[in-house]
């Protein structure tokens, strides 16, 4: 388990006015978790992943993992880490990048080759491609051979810094489909993802960062890949007439922001009826989309 204690984490010099990045968070990730960071640019998720890594050590409060601290040995020798940016030597090889990270890991010097193409093999990248410097990969690439990087020997802590950035429509499927795996096999995975639908496929819980503070936790259930909300905007004084038209149709509420109705959607068609019977009720609708939850809960969890 991971367990956040009241961390704060500040930067700038003596005398200078100083950045509070992040302001008393706790929190716990659970053994084989996985836990999504969600909030606008500058929230402070990146210096958090940084304090759970061990790169950096807050101004106040504890992080243990497993009970010891993330730069112990044995916590490292378990944990893999996927950055935004990837810091390399660009005149390295990809093959030997790999190899370097599989003796970081604690893999066998004789089991090096095999273990490299295996994990050049799990991100989709070329075995010719390990041949080149990494100067001439392309920004998808490097994000395969960076994923391929933290996934090696199976790491039992993961955790994952914008991980399809970059990357084209197949790139985010193969980085959801490698979430999953790990997911599957009992990893503990902490994803900070600007990619809100594939944060919802991938996570058990989500927590919303604003300006170095937790504001809300939200558990994901069910089936993540098809749950979204439909929202309709209609004149105020119709809004209670509205509401019973869509109860009507067996399209339940779903917390209903100021001037709107907000509704679970199964399917498309789940919209269009509920256009067409507030059309028939001569309801007009200034607004109707349908987006997936977590958008909401993000928009919600803003300013």
């Amino acid at each position: 388990m991971i367990a956040v204690a009241g961390v704060s984490k500040a930067f700038g010099r003596f005398g200078a006015r100083r950045v509070q990045a992040l302001d008393s968070v706790s929190l716990e990730v659970r053994r084989g978790e996985t836990l999504g960071l969600i909030g606008p640019n500058g929230a402070g998720k990146t210096t958090l992943l940084s304090c759970l890594l061990g790169f950096l050590k807050p101004d106040r409060g504890t992080i243990t993992v497993d009970g010891k601290t993330p730069d112990d040995l044995s916590v490292r020798a378990r944990t893999g880490y996927l950055p935004e940016r990837l810091g390399f030597d660009r005149d390295l090889p990809g093959r030997a990048f790999l190899a370097f990270h599989w003796r970081l890991a604690g893999g066998a010097r004789a089991l090096a080759h095999a273990g490299v193409e295996a994990a050049a093999d799990r991100v989709g990248l070329e075995r010719s491609a390990l041949a080149r410097p990494l100067r001439g990969y392309s920004r998808g690439m490097l994000q395969r051979i960076g994923l391929a990087q933290a996934l090696l020997r199976d790491p039992e802590f993961l955790f994952l810094d914008e991980p399809a950035s970059g990357t084209d429509p197949r790139g985010v499927a193969l980085v959801r489909e490698r979430i999953l795996e790990a997911k599957a096999r009992g990893a503990t995975i902490v994803l900070n993802s600007h990619q809100l639908a594939e944060v919802e496929k991938v996570c058990d819980r989500v927590v919303f960062i604003e300006s170095g503070r937790l504001t809300r936790s939200e558990t994901l259930r069910g089936d993540r890949a098809t749950r979204r909300r439909g929202l309709v905007r209609v004149p105020p004084a119709l809004l209670e007439n509205a509401a019973a038209i869509l109860a009507a149709e067996q399209l339940g509420p779903a917390g209903d922001p100021p001037g709107s109705l907000r509704f679970a959607v199964g399917s498309d068609d789940d919209m269009a009826r509920a256009v067409r019977a507030l059309a028939l009720a001569d309801v007009p609708v200034y607004e109707a989309r349908v987006s997936a939850e977590l958008e909401e809960l993000f928009s919600e969890s803003g300013p």
